[in-house]
């Protein structure tokens, strides 16, 4: 048995920035520097290792770990592109012309379904124990295929793989592939354990590796002649999983074995175990990658393939058992799916939904697996699920589960691995593992794993009545191996849809997401009545509320005392803040942060930002939360005035409840500025405020955030953070003659903030490189994207507060704002585009002259262009790939011209100067104008260029 967690010190390892896996290789920031002694200076902490990029500790307890190391402070380089790496697709299992077939096919169906690489729990940790004494280390961990890590966790201590021993365990929650994290936590414990030569437990998430919020997308085509599949083709794509501990990458320790991943292995898993005569399994990436988390990635492909024939049972009429037998060939797995059927009491032409008291539905999935292992030998499983849902709530209880499983390998006896679980618990707790929530889209990540997940313990949760057939109802004492569950997903998936006609195709399957997709799924005719009947209620409450005048006030109270508010609460309203970015617009230049004054240009006048720190007479310290709350929704201030919508309510309307209760905590808890800001004066009738009542009921709608069910948590919490907190399309959005914000089809495609052009975020961006998933991440992080270019104007501060978000919320949001581009181009056929526009823009230098080409090449030359010297103050942004010289519009580039970038959000980029001062309005006109002529040479050119830099000019700056 390992040692207890009370005889462990605790480790912890720094997450270099921006980590992310590439084709199975880590790109990684690197450690520039790290403060040793400042950690080891601390109470409780008994070691600090600082090697090449790794840098980790080892302490008394998790707060002491946590304190050392903040106290490292870290110093780390910009993290690495990846704009440019190739990503390919690899052949994994091919048979006949599957291509062809579905190109031709006149019944064709196409779905995509996804899988959490790192589990259906994105919060759930991975937990080793290391221990070194008397020149042995011994590592407890949860895996059971623990590969080439003695070999590896030896090379790391420079050690010999004989003085490694590792002893492992099989995790309660299997959902996900314990090799993604185990070596990770394991190698990180073996470092500290050597430093210390003593017990240490290292706890990590999936983040800590960077494998935060990533699925597995499998994309699925086929094609039917009657009920007879006749092609098959199914592609993955994700982020490729680490083969080896991120510890050897960071401390720069060769893998001692060279070909530890065997790519033939993917394509075992890979090949549908049915009789189909043209199937194409690829993967984009590398195969190896995906072989390095065999279980995750086969349950991947289990869950595609067996929700998907469920469909196409449904699409065809047919029995979902029926359908498979008739397309399978192999005797055991035929006999065990009727053994199955059998046990389970399924008869084709009995109905398997039915309803009981309430509104509560009851239905039953089938679904079934065969792998082949080259060393425990073939393996067959089959699954029946029954369920009740409940309509209205949408709570979901799996009621019986009816499994059988053959292996070559039988009997396995439970004697032979005394932490593993019994066959009947591994059953029920894969079956409920999968109706719990979904985190919520206002989740945000605690700072510490929660101490009672350390050690293994054996689950002893409610069960669902088991059923076993076949071999299985033969053996007492059966151990549960990894394959046993692979058809769990997909059979609970498809007796939700047997239940409730909802097709959920990604798990896990909550009660939250269930209950949409019901609403959703409900008829048209019905939705709409009630959408009416809604919307008259709102409008008449509208017509109650908003278009009075002057709201009634709502009474001032005492500030909250200090320490009201635990920390937990802080930090979070701490991230709503920076999400909403509040500073941004509530901070003057040169002032206060939150103490307000900024002016804010608008088509009606200028606007000023209010104090909102806790000060009494001149902030928010004597607001209730109800008056926060009611600006915050509502746009009424706390006297009943109402608030200009250059204050985005509209946007924070959607905020959640309890985002919104954190938000006014941390505002609260700071410290009171008294700061007496400018009067907003607009122009009459602009000035009239009682006016925007009937604005309000024009273009806000007060409601809270709804999620799509039929998308991923990931983009739900991005689309959550865009339109919610982030308040993307108060910018990005064009508005209508009122200052109303234009949705539907022209949501997100361009407007206008402060001077400044808000470029479209959709397929009409004018970047002459479409943009990308990656290449949003990369710009919303660290304020630069090569093909792109760097953040400046009102997005430089945004991109500043983004930063103290986590990252998987940053890319959250890019992904949500990628769902509007153009499909995702390959990274080759990027790189190509990008070369092709640096050979023209090359070419029409060669044509152009005169003041212009002179004040380019004394301004710009030196920083722009790559022929010109070492990069002597940071990367050459590229102008030909810039977004802003592509654009209709000359805003950007001449604002850039006349402020600079005098501190760049990314530390890669150098200072820009400002010309306001040094070029006069003729100049400026001319060098934006030679700009445009080199660098977008297929552009039109720019008109009335010097009335612009005039108008520009007198704006204040930002």
């Amino acid at each position: 048995m390992p040692p207890s967690a009370a005889d462990c010190l605790v480790a912890q390892a720094l997450t270099p920035p921006g980590l992310r896996w590439i084709d199975g290789q880590p790109l990684a920031a690197r450690l520039l520097g790290a403060d040793r002694a400042a950690a080891l200076a601390l109470p409780g902490i008994r070691a600090a290792l600082i090697r090449n990029n790794f840098a980790g500790v080892a302490a008394d307890s998790a707060a002491h770990a946590a304190s050392a190391s903040r106290a490292l402070q870290a110093r780390w380089s910009a993290p690495p592109r990846a704009d440019d790496a190739p990503v390919t697709r690899h052949a994994l299992a091919q048979r006949g012309n599957a291509n062809e077939v579905l190109a031709s096919a006149d019944a064709r169906h196409r779905q995509h379904y996804q899988w959490p690489l790192a589990g259906t729990r994105g919060e759930a940790y991975c937990t080793a124990v290391a221990d070194w004494r008397d020149g042995k280390l011994t590592v407890w961990l949860p895996s059971t295929r623990p590969g080439a890590l003695r070999a590896e966790l030896a090379a790391l201590l420079d050690i010999a793989p004989q003085q490694v021993v590792l002893v492992c365990w099989q995790a309660p929650d299997d959902s996900a592939d314990p090799t993604l994290l185990a070596p990770h936590a394991a190698a990180d414990a073996a470092l500290m354990a050597h430093a210390t030569g003593l017990p240490v437990m290292r706890q990590l998430c999936a983040a800590d590796v960077g494998l935060a919020d990533v699925t597995i997308d499998v994309r699925v085509d086929t094609a039917l002649a009657g009920t007879a599949v006749e092609a098959y083709a199914a592609t993955l794509a994700g982020s490729a999983a680490p083969a080896v501990p991120l510890a050897l990458w960071l401390t720069h320790t060769a893998s001692p074995v060279a070909d530890s991943i065997d790519a033939g292995h993917a394509g075992d898993a890979a090949m549908p175990p049915y009789r189909i005569p043209h199937i194409d399994i690829a993967a984009m990436g590398n195969a190896a990658a995906f072989n390095a988390a065999p279980l995750a990635t086969a349950r991947a492909q289990v869950f595609a393939r067996e929700s998907h024939l469920d469909e196409l049972a449904a699409a065809s009429g047919s029995d979902p058992i029926t359908l498979r037998l008739a397309h399978l060939d192999n005797a055991r797995g035929t006999a065990l799916v009727r053994q199955v059927a059998e046990r389970a009491g399924w008869t084709p032409t009995a109905p398997r939904s039915t309803a009981t008291a309430g509104n509560v539905q009851r239905g039953r999935g089938f679904a079934y697996a065969h792998t082949v292992d080259h060393h425990a030998g073939q393996s067959w499983s089959a699954w029946v699920a029954e369920v009740e849902v409940d309509g209205t709530t949408g709570e979901l209880a799996v009621t019986r589960v009816t499994v059988g499983h053959d292996s070559e390998s039988l009997p396995r006896q439970q004697a032979a691995a005394p932490a593993a679980r019994s066959l009947e618990q591994a059953v029920a707790d894969a079956a409920l593992q999968f109706t719990s929530a979904t985190p919520a889209f206002d989740t945000w990540p605690s700072q510490a794993p929660p101490a009672s997940q350390t050690l293994p313990v054996v689950a002893g949760s409610a069960l669902p009545e088991i059923r076993l057939a076949g071999t299985l109802a033969t053996h007492d004492t059966l151990a549960a191996g990894p394959t046993d569950t692979l058809p769990a997903a997909a059979a609970v998936a498809n007796a939700i849809y047997d239940a409730t006609g909802v097709r959920l195709r990604t798990p896990p399957f909550s009660a939250e997401r269930i209950r949409l997709a019901l609403d959703q799924a409900k008829p048209g005719n019905q939705r709409k009545k009630r959408g009416w009947i809604a919307a008259a209620a709102a409008a008449a409450a509208g017509v109650c509320a908003t278009l009075l005048p002057w709201r009634a006030p709502i009474a001032p109270v005492a500030p909250p005392e200090a320490g009201f508010y635990s920390a937990a609460t802080l930090e979070r309203g701490r991230l709503v803040a920076a999400a909403g970015d509040c500073a941004v617009c509530h901070t003057a230049p040169d002032g206060v942060k939150n103490a307000g004054g900024l002016a804010l240009e608008t088509p009606f006048g200028t606007v000023y930002s209010t104090n909102i720190t806790p000060d009494v007479q001149t902030g928010i310290g004597n607001w209730s939360f109800a008056a926060f709350e009611r600006a915050m929704r509502e746009g009424i201030h706390r006297d009943g005035r109402h608030l200009y919508p250059a204050f985005p309510y509209t946007a924070f309307a959607k905020i959640s409840d309890g985002d919104m209760q954190a938000l006014y905590g941390y505002l609260m808890s700071a410290e009171p500025v008294k700061s007496e800001v400018p009067q907003t004066q607009l122009a009459f009738p602009f000035s009239m405020r009682p006016l925007l009542a009937g604005w309000n009921l024009l273009f806000h709608r007060n409601e809270r955030f709804t999620p799509d069910p039929s998308r991923s948590a990931q983009w739900n919490r991005g689309a959550y953070l865009a339109e919610g907190l982030g308040h993307c399309s108060a910018c990005h959005s064009p508005r209508n003659a009122l200052g109303g914000e234009q949705g539907g089809h022209q949501y997100l495609t361009g407007g206008s903030a402060e001077g400044w052009e808000a470029p479209a975020l959709t397929a009409l961006s004018h970047a002459p490189v479409p943009w990308t998933e990656a290449a949003l991440f990369t710009y919303l992080r660290g304020g630069y994207a090569p093909h792109h270019g760097a953040a400046a104007g009102p997005m430089a501060p945004v991109v500043e507060e983004l930063a103290q978000l986590p990252e998987a919320d940053v890319r959250a949001i890019a992904h949500y704002v990628a769902s509007f581009g153009t499909p995702p181009h390959a990274p080759t056929v990027l790189a190509a585009q990008a070369a092709q526009i640096e050979q023209r823009s090359a070419q029409a230098a060669r044509t152009l002259g005169g003041p212009g080409e002179r004040l380019y090449q004394s301004a710009c030359a030196v920083c722009h262009q790559s022929d010109q010297g070492i990069a002597q103050f940071g990367v050459k942004p590229s102008l030909a790939l810039n977004t802003n010289l592509h654009s209709k519009l000359p805003d950007n580039v001449i604002q850039v011209l006349l402020q600079g970038m005098p501190a760049p959000p990314n530390s890669e980029l150098g200072a820009m100067p400002a010309y306001a001062d040094t070029l006069d309005d003729q100049q400026i006109a001319q060098l934006a104008q030679y700009l445009r002529a080199r660098f977008a040479p297929d552009k039109p050119a720019w008109q009335d260029l010097e009335k612009t830099v005039a108008r520009l000019r007198a704006m204040p700056a930002h």
